[in-house]
């Protein structure tokens, strides 16, 4: 079995982590320092270029004030092999 990596749900995660960084009114900077991981990461992040580890993804809902299972609870269409 391959490494088969998804951009499209990368992407997803993005726009997600994003919509849930603008429904507490951060900006990139003020989660950036919350979470001390450098804004340019989090753009790289909300952007869907980088994907996040689990520990990352732990810092980022504890910075969003979000249990971590809530930045991947977003709408995303599962490819399946048959």
């Amino acid at each position: 079995m391959g490494h088969n990596r998804d951009l499209g749900y990368v992407k997803a995660f993005g726009k997600h982590l994003k919509r849930l960084r603008l429904a507490k009114s951060l900006s990139q900077e003020e989660l950036s320092y919350k979470c001390v991981i450098p804004t340019s990461q989090i753009g790289r992040f909300e952007r869907g270029e980088r994907s996040p580890t689990l520990n990352t993804i732990r810092i980022l809902a504890e910075g969003l004030g979000e249990e971590p299972s809530k930045l991947l609870e977003f709408k995303y269409k599962v490819k399946r092999d048959l």
